[in-house]
């Protein structure tokens, strides 16, 4: 990570489950929500915006549904995602992909990384 002492702290690792973590960052353009999951070893971050209608994914704080199958599923209409690619598989906005964004963990932390590389 470039700069340690200048990057945004998101969370503790050990608060980002399997069901997904929910946080708020400061941005240029005012308040983001990101979501982070940890999942088989992997932890992914993705902007909280469908690509179908631009509303947050979640139904609730922290509270997001997956399919059987483990696909992120949009609470409003139904768009199904891949969680390491961030790849919609079914319902409106098929083909389309969630926003990734950059995160780095050291001692435990999860920092947001270079916003240049989440575009």
């Amino acid at each position: 990570m470039g700069d340690k002492a200048r990057s945004q702290a998101l969370c503790a690792l050990s608060d980002v489950g399997e069901g997904g973590k929910e946080v708020r960052i400061e941005g240029e353009a005012g308040p983001q929500w990101l979501m982070l999951f940890h999942r088989n070893g992997a932890l992914t971050a993705w902007r909280n915006v469908c690509p179908h209608q631009g509303r947050a994914l979640n139904w609730a704080p922290d509270r997001f549904l997956f399919s059987p199958d483990g696909l992120l599923v949009c609470s409003h209409h139904g768009a199904s995602f891949e969680l390491h690619s961030g790849l919609c598989l079914a319902g409106p906005c098929k083909g389309a992909q969630l926003a990734p964004v950059a995160i780095e963990v050291e001692g435990g932390q999860v920092f947001l990384g270079n916003l240049e590389e989440s575009q």
